[in-house]
């Protein structure tokens, strides 16, 4: 899991919690300052879960041109993870979990994605790469390192 996703959950868990307990300790005693707190610890969680989701869309969103995805695939591991998106315009972008390091073309025979490389961050020395293209995952059929990613969203022809 993402760092980001683990620290929106504790945050989200930690005021929830809060709010209950200053309501739960209004509705004891009757004391106003509880149900002051009591929305002040609501606020800070709708405040900064929202402030954690437009910042992640805005600062680590792949899509920066809002091209149509129509296949996004990836694979997590425990020293990072692999994310493809293929977009209607024939490109696609493939990277770890939060930067692309490969850009370009895409096409598609039968059941097999042929991916060519126009820009690498990494100055890599692959100019193709394909997957053969099963009913939930990718396998890769050159050997780059990646095996195989788990299908997200797909809806190529």
């Amino acid at each position: 899991m993402e760092i980001a996703t683990l620290i929106v959950i504790c945050l989200v868990t930690v005021c929830f919690i809060l709010t209950v307990v200053f309501l739960l300790s209004y509705l004891i005693r009757r004391n106003k300052s509880k149900l002051k707190n009591a929305g002040i610890a609501f606020s800070a969680t709708v405040i900064g879960l929202s402030t954690l989701l437009v910042l992640e869309e805005q600062l680590f969103s792949y899509n920066t041109a809002n091209k149509k995805e129509i296949l996004v695939a990836s694979r997590e591991s425990s020293i990072g993870g692999v994310l493809l998106k293929l977009y209607a315009d024939s490109t696609f972008e493939i990277g770890g979990l939060r930067q692309v390091t490969s850009a370009g073309m895409f096409s598609l025979k039968k059941d097999t994605l042929f991916m060519t490389t126009i820009i690498t961050e990494e100055n890599e020395e692959f100019s193709m790469r394909s997957f053969l293209i099963k009913e939930d995952h990718l396998e890769e059929t050159t050997d780059t390192g990646i095996e195989f990613l788990e299908i997200h969203e797909n809806s190529l022809k």
